[in-house]
C-alpha cells in the first residue's frame, strides 16, 4: 500500500517539475542546496522516501511499494510529466519508475548507482545506530561517541547524525531503523528485471572516487537505457552532489 510522501519544496510553478529522490539513510534535506540552486529553472520537489525523513513509516520496502509511493505523490500534486533525479537507492527507484512509467519521465538523472546487485552496504552503520536507542542520549555529541567505534569516518558519522532528531523523551532516530536494516537484502538487489526499458534520455553521474559504479556497468545499463550518457566527476565520491557541488550543478545546467 502506497504512503503519502513528505516533500521539501522549492517552488516555481511556472517551470517544469523536477522530482529528487535521496539515498538510503538520507533525506530531502541532503538535497536542499541543490534544490535551491535549481529553483530558477524548475519547480523542485525533493521527497523523503518511506521510512526516511518526515515521511510515514511502513513495514516493508518492496520496489513495487517505493514506485507506488512516487506515483501517488505525482497524482496528488497533479504532475503529468517530470524530470526525475535519484541518488543511490533513489536512483534505483527512479530507474524502475522510468521503465514502468516512461511517458511521465521527460529525462532521468541517476547519481552514482548501477543496475546490479550490491553487497548489503551500510550494514555497519545500521549496527552502529542501534547502539544509540531512542532517548538514550542527551545530545549529538554523546551519540557521536557511541557511533565512533563502528563508524570511524568523520564525514559518514555526520551523515548518519542527520537522522538524529530531538523528541519528547530525548534524541531519537527519525528513520525506521529496524525495517530499513531488515530490508537491506532487498534494497541491495537490482531494482529492474529483464525486458524493462526506458527509451528516453538518461544521464548517469559517476563519482570518480566512488566504487559504486565499476567498469562495464554502463554497458549493462544500456540494455535498460539505450540513450544512456555517462559523465564522471573525478573529484567526487558517492555523494557527488555534496563533494563536487559546483561540478554537479554545471552538469545539470548543461544537461537538464
Amino acid at each position: 500500500m502506497a504512503v503519502k510522501l513528505h516533500a521539501l519544496r522549492f517552488e516555481n510553478p511556472a517551470k517544469p517539475a523536477l522530482v529528487i529522490l535521496h539515498g538510503l539513510l538520507g533525506s530531502s534535506r541532503n538535497w536542499s542546496t541543490i534544490g535551491k540552486a535549481l529553483q530558477q529553472r524548475f519547480d523542485v520537489h525533493a521527497l523523503d522516501l518511506r521510512n526516511h525523513g518526515s515521511s510515514p513509516h511502513a513495514d516493508s520496502m518492496r520496489w513495487s511499494e517505493l514506485v507506488a509511493d512516487l506515483k501517488l505523490y505525482l497524482k496528488q500534486q497533479g504532475l503529468q510529466q517530470i524530470f526525475l533525479m535519484g541518488h543511490s537507492l533513489g536512483g534505483k527507484i527512479g530507474m524502475k519508475f522510468a521503465c514502468e512509467h516512461p511517458k511521465v519521465v521527460k529525462k532521468l538523472v541517476v547519481v552514482d548507482i548501477a543496475t546490479k546487485a550490491y553487497p548489503p552496504y551500510h550494514d555497519a552503520e545500521f549496527r552502529a545506530m542501534k547502539r544509540v536507542p531512542s532517548g538514550a542520549v542527551a545530545n549529538r555529541r554523546e551519540a557521536e561517541e557511541l557511533l565512533k567505534p563502528l563508524i570511524q569516518d568523520w564525514a559518514m558519522r555526520q551523515f548518519i547524525l542527520t537522522n538524529l532528531v530531538s523528541g519528547e523523551f530525548g534524541y531519537k532516530w527519525q528513520v525506521n531503523l529496524e525495517v530499513l536494516h531488515a530490508s537491506l537484502q532487498v534494497l541491495r538487489q537490482n531494482s529492474l528485471q529483464g525486458g524493462q526499458v526506458f527509451d528516453g534520455q538518461c544521464l548517469l553521474v559517476v563519482g570518480g572516487k566512488s566504487d559504486f559504479v565499476q567498469e562495464g556497468d554502463a554497458q549493462t545499463m544500456r540494455e535498460f537505457f539505450p540513450q544512456l550518457k555517462v559523465v564522471t566527476l573525478p573529484a567526487a565520491g558517492h555523494n557527488v552532489h555534496v563533494e563536487d557541488r559546483k561540478g554537479f550543478l554545471k552538469l545539470m545546467d548543461d544537461w537538464l
